[in-house]
């Protein structure tokens, strides 16, 4: 199964390049290419043109880069379906509290569909961020996850102050967990 951390966006909600953050001393992109790779995975990056600081760090970490158009989420996910012409299993580069265990009940639901994880936040569909996505297969199925700090992900301020205070009460060693 071919796994991909995007890492290309624009961050034009948060008003800065958020995987540039410090986290734990290091950048946010780098802990995230870090903690996939530690769960097993056999790592690819898709970056756009609006993450050229973030290649630079990626590279050092040898990472294995693809480039996308950059033109959206959609578009880069089509882009690279069309590329690999294989199902592929997404990660959002700031998409910090998936867990192992989050992701194998995922992947178990996938039943050869794209399939996207959700969780419901004050009633609302919120998306975690982690997709299965195959080629011809345009509408996708949501998968429910049970843990509400999924919804978190790091897209506005309000986010970024959530996990400020998770990360200082659970401390950086729980984010490998």
């Amino acid at each position: 199964m071919l796994y991909i951390m995007l890492a290309g966006g624009k961050s034009k909600r948060l008003g800065f390049n958020k995987l540039l953050i410090s986290v734990c001393g290091l950048p946010l992109v780098w802990v995230s290419f870090i903690k996939y790779k530690s769960l097993g995975f056999d790592l690819k990056v898709a970056v756009s043109k609006h993450t050229s600081n973030e290649v630079i760090f990626l590279k050092f970490l040898g990472a294995e880069i693809i480039e996308t158009p950059g033109k959206g989420y959609s578009e880069d996910v089509g882009y690279l379906l069309k590329l690999y012409k294989e199902p592929i299993v997404l990660f959002s580069a700031d998409s910090i509290y998936l867990k192992k265990e989050h992701i194998k009940y995922f992947l178990s639901k996938t039943d050869h569909q794209s399939i996207s994880a959700a969780v419901k936040r004050r009633n609302k569909i919120v998306y975690v961020g982690m997709n299965y996505a195959v080629p011809g297969c345009e509408k996708d199925k949501i998968i429910f996850l049970n843990d509400k700090k999924l919804s978190y992900s790091i897209n506005v301020i309000e986010d970024l102050e959530v996990f400020k205070k998770w990360l200082w009460k659970n401390g950086c060693y729980s984010l490998f967990q």
